[in-house]
């Protein structure tokens, strides 16, 4: 019989794994349960488990950590990590400590089953303590590096990729199905330092020197960004995969940063960083063929439509994460706020268009949506029918997302939501709720954050917020009225939240 160590900071969670297992896997034994790293290496101590199934996040020591100490400890024991983050640096590192499995947070009572039968097949295989399986680990992450390389030299060649992909997403953990490649490319006027400085000396001038400089910039960057890299004499290669629907990846000031603090001082080469756009991974040529593209127009010389283009690349990941939210939540205000001061701002149309494509697409990508709006805003040709068409595009998707969530979510949220719509105006809180649909606080709450990515205040609060809009858009009651008709008993309170709600206070809100 094996045993089964669960860690998680939040006690729902474990509650929930250790059901899901004494249902389905009687015959494992629950070793003991932790709620933070360092009580995790105190239980694995005391208890010696087969299996481990531990949060990565966790106040104190990070459940990485935690697992590396384990390890050191007890070396055969079989780690499953569970973590909300599908991030490289963190997959990295649960492959160097022999991670079974890696499941994303929420998941299913399937996953979360076939991945400890996994573990339990690996110990049966192990049981004569040989730990074959554990040198076969090291020896496929020995070629990581050399994986990876091949991975960009079939981006550069546009050659096989696609057969490489289920590969690549093996070895690698690659989850993502899209992202874009980055692009950082030197420009260097000579190539001194050729007669063979000393070690440690090397200018960066030189190819041996910007190679140096690249691989700190890489090492440095997979720490905060979740990327691949390589690294040459000419230029770095990045790929930032897109997760979640964004993509997170440096801007300049965070390479300006990096090179600053770790020249030692020497002249660095004047560089250029860009972006191409985001794809699916079969298409990363592509992508990589437009950051080339960019990158040869920076090098001449910038122009105003150059600024414009720089500024609107910074701005798109915000765009994208501020629009969807929206989105999600429901906020037609605010949409049409964001619609109509920053992308109705965009100084050249055919780009207006363009940024409007790709945030309405990123929605559509991301909930599995399609619709008929991207050709019909493609068409548009003056500012008026295109602030008509995003406006509608993006509160269809709006409607959508609720349609989805509603078909999918479980009776006690939806009666829990319709409490909320009905006693809005009373000073409720989470416990009140809970009892109202027989669940305790907490499980309510995760139900609150697993299936509407929010808290049970913020949920309130919007209520409130769009009730207020309302009674606003009337004209019939004072602010103070509203105030109180909508649970707030201090009317000053109100009026701060309402305008960091809607950027406008109650006296200027206009629907």
């Amino acid at each position: 019989m094996y045993s089964v160590l669960i860690v998680d900071d939040e006690r729902p969670v474990i509650e929930s794994i250790s059901y899901m297992l004494q249902k389905n896997r009687p015959e494992l034994q629950i070793a003991g349960t932790a709620t933070s790293g360092r009580e995790a290496i105190r239980k694995a101590e005391e208890n010696k488990p087969d299996i481990i199934l531990i949060d990565v996040k966790m106040p104190g020591i990070n459940g990485l950590d935690a697992l590396r100490e384990i390890k050191r400890r007890m070396p055969y024991v079989m780690p499953i990590l569970t973590t909300a983050y599908e991030r490289f640096d963190i997959a990295q590192t649960a492959f160097e400590l022999g991670v079974q499995e890696y499941l994303l947070k929420p998941f299913s009572q399937k996953k979360l089953i076939a991945a400890v039968d996994a573990a339990v097949q690996t110990l049966n295989r192990n049981s004569s303590g040989q730990g074959e399986s554990l040198k076969h680990i090291e020896l496929l992450h020995s070629l990581q590096g050399s994986i990876e390389q091949l991975f960009f030299k079939s981006i550069k060649l546009a050659s096989c990729l696609e057969d490489f992909i289920p590969f690549l997403q093996t070895t690698l953990s690659l989850h993502s199905t899209r992202g874009c490649i980055g692009l950082l490319a030197w420009e260097v006027s000579d190539e001194r330092g050729r007669s063979g400085p000393k070690a440690g000396d090397v200018p960066f001038e030189s190819a041996e020197g910007r190679i140096q400089l690249g691989r700190i910039l890489l090492s440095k960057l997979k720490y905060k960004f979740p990327c691949l890299g390589s690294v040459s004499a000419e230029e770095i290669l990045f790929f930032f995969p897109e997760i979640h629907g964004s993509i997170s990846a440096p801007g300049e000031e965070d390479l300006g940063k990096i090179f600053k603090g770790n020249s030692g001082g020497r002249e660095v080469p004047r560089w250029y960083f860009t972006l191409g756009g985001s794809v699916e991974l079969p298409r990363l040529p592509d992508s990589c063929h437009e950051a080339r593209q960019r990158v040869s127009r920076r090098k001449g010389e910038i122009t105003g439509d150059d600024v414009d283009l720089k500024m609107i690349r910074s701005r798109l990941p915000v765009w994208r994460s501020s629009i969807e939210e929206a989105v999600v939540q429901n906020r037609p205000v605010e949409l049409d706020r964001l619609i109509d001061t920053d992308l109705m701002n965009i100084g050249d149309i055919d780009t207006a268009r363009s940024v409007i494509v790709d945030l309405g697409l990123n929605i559509e990508h991301l909930h599995r949506f399609t619709s008929s709006y991207p050709p019909r805003v493609v068409r548009a040709d003056s500012r008026e029918e295109l602030f008509s068409l995003c406006t509608g595009w993006f509160r269809y998707l709006a409607e959508q997302v609720i349609l989805q969530r509603n078909s999918s979510m479980p009776l006690l949220l939806r009666r829990a939501l319709e409490y909320i719509d009905v006693h809005y105006s009373r000073p409720i809180q989470l416990a009140d709720v809970a009892l109202e649909v027989e669940v305790s606080p907490a499980y309510l709450s995760n139900l609150f954050t697993r299936h509407l990515g929010r808290s049970f205040i913020d949920q309130l609060t919007d209520c409130r917020i769009d009730k207020a809009r309302q009674l606003l858009a009337e004209k019939s009651h004072s602010i103070k009225t509203v105030s109180r008709m909508v649970g707030y008993q201090d009317p000053n309170y109100f009026s701060r939240l309402f305008k960091k709600c809607t950027g406008q206070s109650p006296s200027e809100y206009r629907p």
